[in-house]
């Protein structure tokens, strides 16, 4: 987790006909991971695979440190650990995302730490021996987590530096494995003169990395959707003037999640964006992150982290043997309805908008996704009021004083536009060809459960209507097409 993000005007991401759509969200490379979900886990109990499976789990990224492979003499790398920690991962079916990590020096070069061309080329070395042992099982290596806030001693603080050791060590893993996919940034924040130097030095000149990732966190607000559709745009945007022709470059989520505190307590200024008060309010801001960014076309995005608390971050609340938080059920459910790649789910056919709403200055979200299944289509249409208020609470004030924010929460009444009455429009969707139409319950304890008749009818021009009520946590709607 980071220890501070930066702040960014916020873009609105307004989800209505898909011609406006398309005019918002940016151009999409095509997709690095095809048959494979969006939906990963960091990993801080190892070994319990069965626990992410029951969570729908597909991506997890795990972590191997230099200072504890490269052991005894230079060059000597004991993979007793690694290859346990690896293997059990893609024997159990895990697609691996895995960190190579050098927050600290390997204590074998410590007394050549000045000398940058020798760590660089040590860091290389372990590299792409460790691309070389585990050669054609389709890992992703991230070079490095956070170097912003983990500098090893200063050397990542300067993007230059970072840049030339992720080069070397990408071309190290590239000619051990040709068929490697590199991850390079891992920024803890969108903190773009970092990202802008490192591309402008070349970063992706030589063809060897594959994937820039971020971390999520560096939202604007507390609200997960704030700025994300302009940051990702931005990343994009940034890849498509440095990418050579011919190269094809992805942005990827590596890390995101929210801490609960006690109620009331102060947060510190430079992670305040990620912490809430409650339950309610995590298990919301998990299913937003994870719809925001599916409908943004975010090929892997990872939730920090699978389970034993630490502040409250786990989709477990400790072991698999504890039970899942409402976030947890939250992220399974989600992930049981988002299968597919999320490129391959962008909503081009159907016009999907909000109709009549039972307060008209109310400023909903609306996200659309279109996904194939073996009998036709199924269209998904998530709504949401991006207000902070759960159990009964609305947010009155925030305020800064020194380097801490002071939240003031009251009871709601009556007059607070918390729940709204709406209706969605579905045009281009001829009324014979739905099959039918459910809500969805991201909190239900059963997925299979999680299921329940919607109405709706035909609408006068032609249109399908379906009522909704809009939360902070999001209504789902799910209309099966033949």
């Amino acid at each position: 987790m980071p220890v501070r993000c930066a702040c960014f005007v916020i873009l609105a991401a307004a989800c209505a006909a898909p011609g406006a759509a398309a005019a918002e969200t940016p151009e999409w490379p095509g997709a690095l991971f095809p048959d494979t979900s969006a939906f990963g886990v960091v990993v801080h109990t190892p070994f319990k695979a069965q626990a992410l499976h029951d969570v729908n789990v597909q991506w997890v990224r795990v972590s191997v440190r230099w200072r504890k492979v490269e052991v005894d003499a230079r060059g000597n790398y004991d993979w007793a650990d690694t290859d346990e920690l690896l293997n059990y991962y893609l024997d159990n079916g895990f697609r691996v995302m895995c960190v190579l990590t050098m927050e600290t020096f390997c204590p074998l070069y410590e007394e050549d730490k000045e000398n940058q061309d020798m760590v660089i080329g040590a860091i290389a070395r372990w590299c792409g021996a460790t691309a070389a042992r585990y050669a054609g099982k389709g890992i992703l290596w991230e070079l490095g987590n956070e170097p912003e806030v983990f500098p090893m001693g200063g050397y990542w603080n300067d993007p230059v530096t970072y840049t030339r050791m992720a080069r070397h060590a990408a071309r190290a893993i590239k000619d051990a494995d040709a068929r490697a996919k590199v991850a390079a940034l891992s920024v803890a924040w969108m903190d773009r003169g970092f990202v802008e130097t490192a591309l402008k030095e070349g970063l992706l000149a030589d063809k060897t990395v594959d994937v820039l990732t971020y971390h999520g966190y560096h939202r604007h607000t507390l609200l997960p959707e704030s700025g994300l559709a302009e940051d990702v745009g931005w990343l994009r945007g940034k890849v498509a003037e440095h990418v050579p022709e011919g190269h094809h470059v992805i942005v990827a989520d590596s890390e995101r999640g929210y801490a609960i505190i006690p109620f009331l307590d102060k947060k510190s200024w430079d992670s305040w964006r990620n912490l809430v008060y409650s339950e309610s309010e995590q298990a919301a801001y998990c299913a937003r992150h994870y719809l925001e960014t599916l409908y943004l076309g975010v090929e892997i995005a990872v939730w920090y982290k699978d389970m034993r608390g630490e502040h409250a971050f786990s989709l477990y609340y400790d072991t698999e043997e504890s039970g899942l938080r409402p976030m947890g059920y939250v992220y399974r459910n989600l992930a049981s309805l988002f299968t597919g790649n999320p490129k391959s789910m962008r909503n081009d056919r159907y016009d999907v908008r909000l109709g009549t709403v039972s307060h008209e200055e109310a400023a909903l979200e609306l996200r659309s996704y279109l996904c194939k299944t073996d009998r036709g289509e199924r269209l998904i249409v998530a709504v949401w009021n991006p207000v902070e208020a759960f159990d009964g609470r609305l947010l009155d004030n925030r305020k800064r004083i020194g380097n801490s924010y002071y939240e003031a929460w009251r009871a709601t009444s009556e007059k607070d536009i918390v729940e709204v009455q709406a209706a969605v429009e579905v045009s281009k969707l001829e009324a014979e060809r739905i099959v039918s139409v459910q809500a969805f319950d991201l909190l239900s304890a059963s997925t299979t459960q999680a299921y329940e008749e919607s109405e709706w009818h035909s609408g006068p021009q032609g249109n399908i209507e379906i009522p909704v009520s809009a939360r902070p946590m999001p209504a789902l709607v799910i209309i099966e097409i033949k």
